[in-house]
């Protein structure tokens, strides 16, 4: 009799858990440069457009199986299985649905700055990592949201029962004129697998949550991982070329473990004058800290953080 998942052991479940990683790879981190692109998404009508450019470019490419994704007003992040070329071939879909769909939102976007990067991912840890990164995207630019409640990406997914309670209704009954709107394309025959919920596609009809879901032990080690990496996250953001990848709550953490194994106090208002400088430096090459957070943090003056970090 197969073993009940919930009753084996620490090693067992990553035993499992390797497994399935090794079944379904080659790994991929794809994302776009938000420092070198204009907002795209500007308000909720503009998100549903790249949702649903992106649910057809993913049906479009099965191949390339996304694990999770986060669109940002001004870039993306996917976290894709499968071939290199399959996972290029997926984003470059996207993106060509959605130079197709902006005109009629009645703005002019230069598409030619939307450019994507792909990084491999090259063990379970650091697909781990990947995931929860992405799912803290919005979380940490934006402080209205927490990492599962983004509703424009994979995270609100994720070990969510909710979701098998709503009730979805399959693209393909809806009005024919209403499909083509939806999806900014009068070729609706290839989608008919997806499903709606009002006016925005289910993101596990298109998003392969539960792989993503199956990287990990359980739902605890899921939400144990959100909120206590930085130095994953560290590394991540430096490969990404990402600036901000900490919330001041987690960076004020961050900062009170480093001044306490470095000086011995528990605030940074015990810190000298010195102390604060050599801090700052710390968080800021190590953890991408803006000169904001800083200010806020270590109540040192902004013109001083601007000649120390230009």
């Amino acid at each position: 009799m197969k073993k009940d998942y919930s009753a084996l052991s620490f090693s067992e479940k990553e035993r499992v858990c390797e497994s399935i990683f090794i079944a379904n790879g080659p790994y991929w981190h794809v994302y776009t440069d938000g420092t070198m692109m204009q907002n795209i998404f500007c308000c909720e009508e503009d998100f549903k457009v790249g949702m649903w450019c992106l649910a057809s470019a993913l049906h479009l490419c099965k191949s390339a199986r996304a694990l999770t994704f986060e669109l940002m007003s001004n870039h993306a992040h996917l976290i894709v299985a499968g071939q290199r070329e399959d996972c290029i071939k997926a984003f470059d879909l996207f993106a060509a649905r959605l130079r197709q769909a902006f005109p009629k939102r009645q703005r002019t976007i230069d598409w030619s700055k939307f450019k994507m990067e792909i990084l491999p991912i090259e063990s379970l840890q650091a697909l781990r990592n990947e995931i929860i990164y992405t799912n803290r995207n919005a979380f940490v630019a934006n402080p209205a949201y927490t990492p599962d409640s983004y509703p424009w990406g994979g995270g609100c997914a994720y070990f969510s029962p909710w979701l098998k309670h709503l009730t979805a209704t399959p693209l393909e009954d809806l009005p024919i004129l209403t499909q083509r709107a939806l999806l900014h394309t009068k070729k609706i025959a290839p989608f008919t697998d997806l499903r709606v919920i009002g006016s925005m596609p289910v993101i596990p009809s298109f998003c392969n949550i539960k792989l993503g879901e199956s990287m990990f032990r359980d739902a605890r080690s899921y939400f144990n991982s959100l909120t206590r990496n930085a130095e994953a996250f560290s590394q991540i953001a430096s490969r990404l070329k990402d600036s901000i990848f900490l919330t001041d709550e987690e960076l004020y953490s961050v900062i009170c473990s480093h001044i306490s194994k470095e000086y011995s106090v528990k605030t940074p208002a015990q810190l000298n004058a010195q102390q604060k400088i050599d801090t700052a430096r710390h968080m800021h090459f190590g953890y991408n800290a803006s000169n904001q957070q800083l200010r806020r943090m270590l109540r040192l003056d902004l013109s001083v953080l601007e000649e120390l970090f230009p």
